[in-house]
């Protein structure tokens, strides 16, 4: 396969992500890269297409503008400058326009992938247009600016609901005060709401991405990823991106970067014409070993078949229900105490027991996606593994032991002797 790069590492990152396609249906983050190629504007011609609604201006003034190489900055002034419904107007007919591609555009045979849902920080509709044309029922369409929406995407992570979703983080065209463009939006997005952080280092901690048509650039999307990746303190990388590089001869380099600094396993291809014409070829290998592994789910569905699903959701206490509502089985038991460290602040200590057989290896806690990190890890020493959380109050936590074979749930508001503030928060 010419476009991947042949080098001993690269083949095998690229095995092991069709293995995981394979074996776990991901979760893919999808940037322009793949809306390009299907008449979207790259970031360079929007910011062009911007200056061109601008009022008349001072000559000297808007070379600076051009000049600038903050690009979110220059796209903040555009915005400052051109009237407010000229400005949606814009954005609604740039990215509402209707998507012409041909079966052969990398959009399609991403679609055709085993991933589980799509997150993208994309306005257009170009995947949904991408589904249509691989013959794939379209995903249902969120937009992380509406709460209910992020809450059913996170929801439905854990219980594997049948139906792909197609989450925009950074808005939609229909909505363009929901579209993340300048540097103010960033602002409001990721500084000024740390919501919007706390959940996506939530999904970036629990869930195995693979990056898309992504620069690996985005300043607030890469600065979760590096504080994931810290406070996660793994050893071997999660996510998977796939990536052109230009320049060969760095591969090394570039390979050491994204895995020590983000936890993510690079797939390159050769990008050394600047073409992003190996991407296609990366994708197609990819659905072939994927759909070659017998364990593989249908790439259709992308979904496992006959799950259940359950009916009623608790956003407040969102692991309830999720791991068997048991606090034994197998030998192990869940238990916890909790002191109150000021007033209306708690402290929990976990403990999970197992003597018979006795406990071993590393047992994974999962926590609400509002404590941080909400998936917490302990590895059993004489048959004991605990950890220790800090919240304002009561809340369901899902245990994993055995290597899998063992889950449990404790629900702390039932903890008897636990301060009633707490159990009642």
């Amino acid at each position: 396969m010419p476009a991947l790069l042949a080098s001993r590492a690269n083949t095998v990152a690229a095995e092991n992500l069709a293995g995981v396609l394979a074996a776990e249906s991901p979760l893919a983050l999808v940037g322009a890269g793949l809306s390009v190629p299907a008449g979207m504007p790259s970031w360079s011609a929007l910011l062009d297409e911007m200056e061109a609604q601008l009022p008349p201006l001072n000559e000297e003034y808007l070379k600076a503008l051009r000049d600038e190489d903050d690009l979110l900055w220059r796209a903040e002034e555009y915005r400052r400058l051109i009237p407010e419904e000229a400005y949606q107007s814009m954005l609604r007919r740039r990215f509402g326009a209707n998507v012409s591609m041909t079966p052969s555009n990398p959009a399609v045979a991403l679609v055709k992938l085993p991933f589980r849902h799509f997150m993208t920080t994309n306005y257009d509709d170009v995947l949904l247009t991408a589904h249509d044309i691989a013959k794939r029922e379209r995903p249902r369409v969120l937009n992380w600016s509406r709460e209910d929406d992020v809450r059913s995407f996170i929801f439905g992570l854990r219980t594997r609901i049948p139906t792909r979703f197609l989450l925009h983080l950074h808005g939609h065209h229909s909505e363009p005060r929901s579209m993340v463009l300048t540097d103010n939006d960033y602002i409001d997005r990721y500084v000024r709401s740390f919501d919007t952080a706390r959940k996506l280092f939530a999904i970036l901690s629990t869930e195995r991405v693979v990056f898309v048509g992504f620069s690996l650039s985005d300043p607030d999307l890469m600065a979760l990823l590096r504080e994931v990746n810290a406070t996660m303190r793994s050893e071997d990388a999660r996510h998977f991106a796939i990536v052109g590089l230009d320049r060969p001869a760095s591969e090394i380099l570039e390979r050491n970067r994204l895995r020590k600094r983000y936890g993510v396993e690079p797939v390159f291809y050769d990008n050394t014409d600047r073409s992003h014409r190996g991407l296609l070829e990366v994708l197609r290998f990819l659905g072939e070993r994927a759909a070659a592994n017998p364990d593989a789910p249908a790439l259709a569905a992308a979904v496992p078949q006959n799950i259940q699903v359950l009916e009623r959701f608790n956003p407040d206490d969102p692991q309830k229900g999720l791991w068997g509502g048991v606090s034994k089985a197998n030998g192990r038991e869940v238990t916890a105490t909790v002191r109150e460290l000021e007033p209306d602040w708690f402290e929990a200590t976990i403990v999970v027991k197992g003597q018979t057989p006795l406990l071993e290896g590393d047992v994974a806690f999962y926590l609400p996606w509002t404590i941080v990190p909400p998936v917490r890890y302990a590895t059993a020493h004489n048959g004991v593994a605990a950890i220790t959380v800090e919240s304002y109050g009561a809340y369901t936590v899902g245990v994993e032991a055995d290597g899998g074979n063992t889950q449990l749930e404790l629900d702390l508001a039932d903890i008897e002797g636990a301060p009633m503030v707490f159990r009642l928060n």
